[in-house]
């Protein structure tokens, strides 16, 4: 995982190059996948908990761990994280309910119509985190069976939702962090479906 805010550490090598070490590899990037779409879903939610956690840099720290994975890709993250985690370095000098009252109203304006999706996102980090089992214990076949289920989850549940969803985000909200989370969202949403929706969306520049 990542330290402190703006800590960036690369993914980890293999051990060696037996079967064992590639099953580890695997089972480390899907557990950070897994946080990575629990972040996504605590930020859609934004009650309390999910405000104390992207003042404390949670959902930054949550992105950036599963983007070490891409290797060039990972350019894609990289001035929304930064933008994130100026957010969370200045929590200390706003009160909790301001931000709750900013975030609020762009929650309900935007997020709050399409919070059905939330479930489907809460259900696709689960079954990462049952592949990281899986690939942990050593059963490849699971684990492989598993991935497979969560591309179908996104492809059925997530990509009618989200790229709208992130776009309007980025281009509505009022609160800048919330353009930031919407561009993320776009991010991660292509990272893991395969099509880059921060340029189908949000033109070439991704903004």
């Amino acid at each position: 995982m990542t330290g402190g805010l703006g800590d960036w550490e690369p993914a980890p090598a293999p051990a060696d190059e037996t079967v064992g070490a590639f099953a580890r590899q695997v089972a480390q990037a899907a557990g950070d996948r897994a946080e990575a779409w629990a972040a996504v879903g605590q930020v859609l939610t934004m009650d309390e908990a999910a405000i104390t956690a992207l003042r404390a840099g949670g959902p930054s720290a949550a992105w950036r761990a599963g983007a070490r994975w891409l290797g060039d890709d990972a350019g894609m993250f990289w001035a929304d994280l930064i933008t994130l985690d100026a957010f969370a370095r200045g929590a200390g000098r706003r009160q909790p309910a301001a931000d709750a009252a900013s975030l609020g109203r762009d929650h309900a304006a935007i997020v709050a119509p399409a919070l059905d999706v939330v479930a489907y996102v809460r259900e696709v980090a689960e079954l990462c985190r049952q592949e990281a089992a899986a690939w942990g214990a050593g059963d490849m076949a699971q684990g492989k069976a598993l991935r497979v289920r969560e591309r179908e989850v996104i492809d059925a549940e997530l990509v009618p939702v989200l790229p709208e969803l992130g776009a309007r985000l980025a281009r509505e909200a009022e609160v800048k962090v919330w353009q930031t989370l919407g561009r993320l969202v776009l991010a991660w949403l292509s990272v893991e479906s395969g099509k880059d929706y921060q340029r189908a969306v949000l033109g070439d520049n991704g903004r």
